[in-house]
């Protein structure tokens, strides 16, 4: 591996094969701004918990942020920074909202609240069946582990972190990553599929 690439060049090793040794050199160049980003955003707002769950997801972030990335819109630094803002504020927001939040992908599952609509309750309870239909009858025990210990394992709502997923299953983190991104796509296909 080039150590001297360009972030550009890293995000595209990623893009196009997944590459672990480019995603460590990001993840070693832009942790810092992430971070800072954190602290800046969320250290006056949010609890502590809230804050080391976010730090605990740097490094998941830093690989999607390097998936979408677009080198004619922003450096790669801004366009990490950006990612940790918004997720700060978002986590501020759904707290301000009195939601619960779960999240698939860095979309956010809400406990129901009395200001939706039945119908819209309804749709969540829906889906949210289905997602967990879908986990349950995955043929690959691994993914099941992977989502139960994601998003229902941790204590009080928090999300279990993907290193400590990757050590249940003896696996990396990022092979956890992996694994739940790629069945992410299948269960929107198969959701898809079914509407």
């Amino acid at each position: 591996m080039d150590y001297q690439a360009s972030d550009p060049e890293l995000t595209e090793l990623i893009k196009d094969d997944d590459n672990e040794e480019a995603l460590g050199l990001l993840i070693d160049r832009h942790s810092g701004i992430y971070i800072d980003m954190v602290r800046r955003y969320a250290s006056k707002s949010l609890p502590p918990d809230d804050i080391a769950d976010i730090i605990d997801d740097k490094d998941y972030i830093i690989y999607k942020a390097a998936l979408d990335y677009d080198e004619k819109k922003a450096k790669f630094s801004t366009h990490v920074g950006n990612k940790a803002k918004y997720l700060c504020l978002s986590r501020k927001t759904a707290k301000k909202n009195s939601r619960k939040i779960l999240s698939f992908e860095s979309i956010d599952y809400a406990e129901e609240s009395k200001d939706l609509h039945p119908d819209e309750s309804c749709e969540i309870k829906e889906s949210f069946s289905e997602i967990i239909n879908l986990i349950n009858s995955h043929k690959d025990e691994r993914v099941k582990i992977i989502f139960k210990e994601r998003y229902f394992a941790g204590e009080r709502g928090k999300l279990e972190t993907w290193k400590n997923i990757g050590d249940k299953i003896g696996i990396s983190a990022q092979g956890c990553i992996n694994i739940h991104d790629k069945t992410l796509e299948e269960f929107k296909k198969q959701i898809k599929k079914n509407a």
